[in-house]
């Protein structure tokens, strides 16, 4: 019985050295959020969780998502993602799911902080446009939750 426990304990170590040094994996989304019914012509109607979450939160009729980034991210480094045209992330990994953003719109430094992703919540994060209408970009980590160990007595 103690054999398999000391073996459960390694696997449970060693899988979770090896989701650690694969790095985070982070998804990013590009959200335009308006009153119209219609988006233009590279939007998409926003569903799932977060489109949940921001119906919940914000006063729009229609949100629609115009992009949807994947990246990971080894600890300790730093990757750009382009958005748009006109928007890039630069997120930093700063090791236990905690990761420093920089917003970057038309080339210059839109907002900076430190945070940390919970799997599956949403970081969601925004501002206004022209005519009523909002951005927002929803990040979320990708990684697996960790795996609980249940003890039965």
């Amino acid at each position: 019985m103690r054999r398999a426990a000391c073996l459960l304990f390694s696997a449970f170590f060693l899988a979770a050295i090896g989701a650690a040094a694969a790095g985070l994996k982070l998804e990013a989304r590009l959200v335009w959020a308006t009153n119209d019914e219609k988006g233009g012509p590279n939007c998409k109607p926003l569903d799932g969780d977060l489109a949940g979450k921001l119906h919940g939160m914000f006063k729009w009729k229609s949100y629609f998502e115009i992009t949807n980034q994947l990246a990971c991210i080894p600890v300790n480094k730093t990757r750009d993602i382009k958005m748009s045209a006109h928007c890039t992330l630069r997120v930093e990994n700063l090791g236990g799911s905690r990761v420093e953003i920089t917003c970057i719109g038309e080339g210059k430094e839109v907002q900076k902080w430190t945070d940390t992703l919970t799997p599956p919540k949403w970081l969601v994060f925004g501002g206004d446009c022209e005519n009523n209408t909002a951005w927002f970009i929803g990040l979320r980590s990708n990684n697996p939750e960790p795996n609980k160990i249940i003890s039965k007595n």
